[in-house]
């Protein structure tokens, strides 16, 4: 076998990769008008010369700097072999190597130099980019490497490669000014100038530039990119709308119209309702998530029950869910016409996330129909009963040692589907308490007494509430142990995170302490943040990785305490409004998180009526007032837009936007 790589051995200069790779992207080397591209045989010495005077002019745009291959060889009976391989455009040396590789693992390599020459070649010196407005001469140089003098003319022409049509008018130059003649001398060369002024316009042009003396010529095609001669700048503001509300969106810069140098791109208004189905582009996520540990074995299955849970109850959602599965991408596509969005397309490379990732023919989205929810459901209800070892445990991995804290986790899951008419088999809860109680007599009993250990055993103390009776855990504490436990927790409540904080007071309440639980639980919400955009939220705790500091677990199950202590607090809204907006785009930010989120938003949207319903919204813009209607049947996704272009816009009309809703739910304006 033998693997062979030729180089230049003068490199070239680094924007030559660049423009052919951008060509490359326009797919411009297709398109050429009526270039030949067939190139001549080439071996130790190429020829890349026309044959005749009205011969097609070969184009040369292929720049690479090196030129790999495999080929398959046959020796004679000297045991010698010849070759001939294509090399880029480049009309320069290069450095060849090969390597050979016998069956008996005998090996050896050579290096020699060839070279690819024309008689006659033309090179334009080109920028690695242009920027509108720029002035530039551009220097094309005529070589000629034979023995007698040349005489011809050159073309410069500047194409679009997209429609081929040319762009040298709009460059500033004149069809006289682009052909010109030349002379040559035997192995001598000289230089052009055409002069050139960037238009205003932005994106890739093409650069074609052609010799022909007599039956000789060459050309070469190379792309540049036309970039922005300005600053790209974007003002935005944003607006939540909660039931009937009226907002005003106000930019002064637009209003006070002083920059003669500004130039209006265009206004984007862009409203974003049916907020819960945020909660459905979740799912595929948590569903899909390729790792198979328990606990996300145990999130699929009860968020995919919570979820298909509300599809009988309400048909609506179930019609949506149904509608969402046929989408092609596991994630929603970004709007390319958003401003905020606008720049990160052009300056990200993860152009596929963009578009909204690759199904890649495995039905991701599909966990969205409710056939193939149940189906999962099952699937990870057999894993997890798999997985249970024969002492009633849990470990983080099928196969592993058991988990006091991931047998804990589950039986909170398990709870948590019950509590939506999941069918939860019983026999797993009663063999997991079985364990848990005698980890707490075995081990966590002498922790107590050095008083140690309060943020598991009010976890666990907080589970055993879940469930609707004792018959459940099997009677596995008894009700003088968790008193015990209780009494515990609440020595040490002051030194509890706001996640803890929340399991006791949910804890106490519960178990007949009402004037606890709000002892404890209005010091969470005392340093809680409220703003009118942001909702009510927390600073993140300084050691968020911990379990029980998760900065959007807190936020999800301090609604969820909030619903159950103080059911008219007003700030259960902003705690909604905060977890909306937490989820930007595509998910919350790991399986736990959107398990937790799906578990309280379900709740909260249930008790306020606003599930299922109709949305409607109204954007007042200058003369224009556009109105929305959001059927809770048909999702509309995040294109619902105005779009004004800059030469509409009027800024002393337009620089305030009044945004109007009347129905319960949530909406977002910017």
């Amino acid at each position: 076998s033998a693997g062979m790589l030729a180089s230049q051995s003068v490199p070239a200069p680094a924007a030559m990769e660049e423009m052919k790779s951008l060509s490359k992207a326009n797919n411009f080397q297709d398109k050429k008008e009526n270039d030949s591209l067939d190139r001549p045989e080439k071996g130790d010495a190429v020829r890349q010369d026309g044959a005749g005077p009205d011969a097609p002019i070969t184009l040369r745009s292929d720049f690479s700097e090196t030129a790999f291959w495999r080929p398959n060889l046959l020796t004679d009976a000297a045991g010698t072999t010849s070759f001939e391989f294509t090399v880029p455009d480049s009309v320069t040396a290069w450095n060849v190597w090969v390597h050979a590789l016998t069956r008996d693992l005998r090996s050896g390599s050579i290096h020699k130099e060839t070279q690819s020459v024309k008689e006659l070649m033309v090179r334009p010196y080109l920028p690695r980019f242009l920027r509108e407005g720029d002035r530039a001469d551009v220097k094309v140089v005529v070589n000629n490497a034979s023995d007698k003098p040349l005489d011809g003319r050159v073309s410069f022409e500047i194409l679009d490669p997209e429609t081929n049509a040319s762009l040298a008018a709009e460059f500033g130059l004149a069809p006289a000014a682009a052909a010109r003649p030349f002379s040559v001398l035997p192995g001598g060369g000289t230089n052009l100038t055409f002069p050139i002024t960037a238009p205003k316009r932005v994106g890739p042009v093409a650069f074609k530039v052609t010799a022909v003396s007599g039956d000789t010529s060459d050309g070469e095609l190379r792309a540049l990119p036309l970039l922005p001669g300005r600053m790209h700048l974007v003002q935005s503001r944003f607006v939540t709308l909660r039931g009937a509300a009226r907002k005003e969106l106000h930019f002064a810069d637009l209003a006070r119209n002083d920059d003669p140098t500004r130039v209006n791109d265009q206004l984007v208004v862009t409203i974003d309702a049916q907020l819960f189905y945020s909660v459905l582009q979740a799912l595929p996520y948590l569903v899909n998530y390729p790792y198979e540990c328990t606990e996300q074995t145990l999130n699929r299955f009860v968020s995919s029950g919570i979820v298909s849970s509300l599809y009988t109850s309400y048909p609506a959602i179930g019609k949506m869910a149904e509608t969402l599965s046929k989408r092609e991408t596991p994630l929603e596509s970004w709007a390319a016409v958003d401003p905020n969005r606008k720049m990160a397309l052009e300056e990200t490379p993860w152009l596929e996330m963009a578009r909204g990732g690759k199904d890649a023919g495995h039905g991701l989205t599909n966990v969205l129909d409710p056939r193939v929810a149940k189906a999962d459901r099952d699937l990870s209800l057999a894993k997890l009963r798999k997985a249970q070892t024969s002492i009633g445990a849990f470990p983080w991995w099928p196969g592993g040692p058991p988990s006091p804290y991931m047998t804990l986790y589950i039986m909170y899951g398990l709870a948590k589907a019950s509590e939506f008419g999941v069918d939860v088999p019983r026999d797993m809860v009663t063999r997991g308490w079985s364990y848990l109680a005698s980890h707490y007599r075995e081990d966590l009993r002498s922790l107590m007494k050095r008083d140690c250990c309060w943020e598991f055993l009010t976890f666990m103390n907080y589970v055993a509430t879940c469930y609707p009776d004792a018959s459940w855990m099997g009677d596995a504490l008894t009700e003088s142990e968790r008193k015990e436990i209780l009494a515990f927790s609440f020595k040490h409540w002051r030194e509890h995170s706001p996640y803890l904080k929340g399991y006791l007071a949910l804890t106490l309440k519960r178990m007949g302490r009402p004037a606890d639980a709000q002892t404890v639980w209005a010091s969470v919400m005392d340093s809680a943040k409220t703003n009118e955009e942001q909702g009510t939220f927390w600073a993140p705790e300084d050691r968020s990785w911990l379990w029980y500091n998760d900065t959007t677990e807190t936020q999800a199950f301090a609604l969820r305490t909030l619903m159950e202590l103080s059911p008219k607090d007003p700030r259960k809204d902003g705690l909604v409004q905060w977890l909306l907006l937490d989820k930007k785009l595509n998910q919350w930010k790991s399986t736990r998180a959107t398990a937790e989120v799906i578990y309280s938003l379900i709740h909260y949207l249930k008790q306020e009526g606003a599930l299922g319903i109709r949305e409607d919204a109204t954007v007042t813009i200058g003369p224009r007032k556009v109105s929305f209607t959001f059927e809770p049947d048909v999702y509309s996704g995040g294109k619902n837009q105005i779009v004004i272009p800059g030469p509409q816009v009027d800024p002393k009309t337009m620089s305030t936007i009044v945004v109007e809703k009347q129905s319960k739910a949530f909406a977002f304006a910017s």
